[in-house]
C-alpha cells in the first residue's frame, strides 16, 4: 500500500503519543507517517525523534515556522512520494484494522479515474456514532458532497483518503499574514470536477465537540478575513446550491470582504456571478 498518513501539529506533543500507538497497533506498516510541525515550542521534536528510533513504519518529520495548517498541508502534499494521502489530526487516532479496510477498497478506487477520494465518516470517541448529522443508510455510494446532502440529507465530518496526484492540482490558497482558511475551499474545488466514494465505515476516531461552530471559530475567521471572504465567495458562486444557501453565504462573504478591506464595493459585487443576489443586496440597501 502506497500511503502517506499526514499529521499537522502545533504544540500537541501531549496528544501525539496516543496517535502513534494507534498506528503501531495496525497490522500493515507499508505507510509513511508524515508529520509537519508548524513551529511547535513544546517537546514535539524530541518526541518524534523517540518515535523514529523504535517505529515499525517510516516516519518523516518536517518543521516549519508557524504558518497555519493549510500551509502545512501544502508542504505535506509537495513532500509526499506515495500515491495515496490521508490526514489524521494530532488529537485523533486510527481505529483498529483500518489499513485492512482501506486495502479492500483500493482496487475499485484506483481503477476509477473519476474518483478523487474515499470518504470515511469520522467516528466520535464520546458518542456511539459517526460525526454526521444522521445515520448513513448505504454501504457505498459514488457522489459529490452536494449530492450526498441532497439525496441522503447527510452532512458532517469525514476522513478523506485522496489520490495524491489530484491533491497536487488543488493547493490551498495562501495569503500574507493569514494562518487559516477553511478546508472546504480545496475540497469543494475538487468536488466540482471529481466524485468521491463514500463508505459506511470509519477509520479515524476524533473528539466530539458539543455545540458545533463556536464563537472561537468565528474569531478565527475574522483574524483571517481574506481567506474567509474567498471561502464564502466560492460558496456564493456554487450554482449547485439553492438560492437561500447562496444568499446566506453572500452575507458572510460581504462581512469578511469588508473586514479585509481588499476591494471596493463595486469590485466585490462584480465577483458575484448570481445577479439576483446582487439585485437583492442593492434592493435591501435602497430600503
Amino acid at each position: 500500500m502506497q500511503l502517506t498518513i499526514f499529521t499537522p501539529t502545533y504544540n500537541r506533543a501531549h496528544f501525539l503519543s496516543k496517535l502513534y500507538e494507534s498506528l503501531v497497533l495496525q497490522n500493515i506498516y507499508s505507510f509513511v507517517w508524515l508529520i509537519v510541525d508548524d513551529g511547535s515550542t513544546d517537546e514535539t521534536q524530541e518526541l518524534i525523534r523517540q518515535f523514529k528510533s523504535k517505529s515499525p513504519f517510516t516516519i518523516k518529520y518536517i518543521r516549519q515556522e508557524n504558518q497555519g495548517k493549510h500551509k502545512a498541508f501544502n508542504v505535506a502534499v509537495e513532500n509526499t512520494t506515495t500515491d495515496l494521502f490521508l490526514t489524521i489530526d494530532s488529537d485523533d487516532t486510527m481505529m483498529e484494522n483500518s489499513l485492512e479496510k482501506i486495502s479492500e477498497l483500493l482496487p475499485f478506487f484506483l481503477e476509477d479515474q473519476n474518483l478523487a477520494a474515499i470518504c470515511f465518516p469520522l467516528y466520535s470517541g464520546n458518542v456511539e456514532n459517526a460525526m454526521t448529522n444522521k445515520k448513513i443508510n448505504f454501504d457505498q455510494a459514488i457522489l459529490n458532497s452536494i449530492e450526498l446532502k441532497n439525496k441522503y440529507g447527510i452532512t458532517g465530518e469525514f476522513s478523506y483518503l485522496f489520490k495524491k496526484d489530484i491533491l497536487k492540482q488543488f493547493p490551498f490558497p495562501q495569503f500574507s499574514k493569514e494562518k487559516f482558511i477553511k478546508e472546504s475551499v480545496v475540497y469543494k474545488r475538487i468536488d466540482r470536477i471529481y466524485k468521491n466514494l463514500y463508505v459506511n465505515l470509519s477509520i479515524v476516531k476524533g473528539e466530539y465537540l458539543e455545540g458545533g461552530l463556536s464563537s472561537d471559530f468565528r474569531k478565527l475567521l475574522e483574524r483571517n478575513p481574506v481567506g474567509s471572504a474567498l471561502a464564502y465567495l466560492e460558496t456564493v458562486n456554487d450554482d449547485r446550491l439553492s438560492l437561500e444557501e447562496q444568499k446566506e453565504a453572500f452575507r458572510n462573504y460581504w462581512y469578511f470582504a469588508k473586514l479585509a478591506n481588499q476591494y471596493s464595493t463595486i469590485e466585490r459585487l462584480f465577483k458575484v456571478k448570481n445577479k439576483s443576489i446582487i439585485f437583492n443586496f442593492l434592493l435591501q440597501k435602497l430600503k
